[in-house]
């Protein structure tokens, strides 16, 4: 036998569960919309990815780079004549250490005189 308090408590509890599987409907396709801009998205990141690949490989080419540093820096290559042989004695020894140092000053001093001759 139905009542009439039972007969509102379950009309109320089908509009409770309505309104529910309405906003939970209505949740999903917004949260649905959210996916489908956040793919469409990361396909745009993805082609810029790609597009700032080939730019980033351009500028940073070893002959970029040595262009700039030579018009820009005014740098030169090195020249085989600056280079010297790493002797370990120079820095280890402490039974000539006076003469290791006026070996290594000698150096410092030939290589700013060739580069104050240029």
């Amino acid at each position: 036998m139905v009542t009439k308090k039972s007969s509102v408590f379950f009309a109320l509890l089908i509009c409770a569960i309505g309104a529910w599987l309405f906003y939970l409907k209505y949740s999903v396709l917004s949260i649905e919309n959210r996916i489908k801009q956040a793919k469409k998205e990361i396909a745009i990141e993805r082609k810029n990815h790609h597009i700032l690949k080939a730019e980033w490989k351009a500028l940073i080419s070893p002959e970029r780079i040595q262009r700039l540093a030579v018009k820009h820096l005014k740098m030169r290559q090195i020249e085989p004549k600056q280079l010297r042989e790493f002797d370990a004695s120079i820095f280890h020894s402490e039974k000539n250490r006076y003469k290791e140092i006026k070996k290594l000053s000698k150096l410092v001093d030939e290589i700013f005189s060739q580069e104050s001759r240029r």
